[in-house]
């Protein structure tokens, strides 16, 4: 479990390096820009992956208890009420190498799922190539597809397809194909449609249905 935790962190490191490289690069307009998770501009989005990181139990609990337990009503107000500057939370992104991810219960390869998911909820509507490395895609969708996580997805969204990336050795199912890029798969898994285009076989339309 060590190793795998180090392997973790290791491309954690790599690709919170490669995110701070874009948003460091980003002016006024930019931030502001809606990002994949609706709702939420890219400054919102970037609050959110400081959640695990910034978030204690205690504070975790009364945010729980005031949202009703509504997990995603609790994780819109963290995001949309937040105050910092953009400059303020780029710094406190590089805060999170030296915290720990603190969600309770979460599979080792969470913190890197978090990162590459909602890192794509930022480069696609930018307009940024993507630099995520495709092994770290696939360990993403390793984790995203696993018994415990298949719950999260969209309802029926894997039933009777067969998934396979075309830059990395990940597949999964058995049915009328689905391929593309990791990251594309990624997106799509996670219940966005804006990968879809990249995306090719007979399966494409039924994921489409299905979002």
């Amino acid at each position: 479990m060590t190793e795998i935790k180090q392997d973790v962190d290791a491309r954690v490191q790599t690709e919170r390096t490669r995110l701070l490289h874009v948003l460091d690069g980003l002016d006024e307009e930019q931030w502001d820009t809606p990002s994949l998770c609706a709702g939420w501009a890219v400054r919102d989005l970037v609050v959110h992956l400081l959640m695990p990181y910034e978030l204690s139990a205690p504070r975790f609990l009364l945010m729980m208890l005031r949202a009703r337990f509504d997990f995603d009503r609790a994780a819109d107000r963290w995001a949309t009420t937040d105050t910092r500057t953009p400059a303020e939370v780029v710094a406190g992104l590089r805060k999170t190498e030296h915290r720990t991810f603190s969600v309770p219960g979460a599979p080792v390869e969470a913190p890197l799922s978090h990162l590459v998911i909602h890192a794509q909820d930022v480069y696609r509507p930018l307009g940024v190539p993507s630099p995520t490395d495709p092994e770290n895609a696939r360990v993403a969708l390793e984790q995203l597809t696993s018994p415990r996580a298949r719950r999260s997805l969209p309802p029926g969204i894997l039933d009777g397809l067969a998934f396979s990336a075309t830059d990395t050795d990940w597949h999964y199912g058995e049915g009328a194909q689905v391929s593309g890029p990791a990251t594309a798969l990624l997106t799509t898994l996670s219940g966005r449609t804006a990968a879809l285009p990249e995306l090719a076989g007979a399966g494409v339309a039924d994921v489409r249905a299905r979002l």
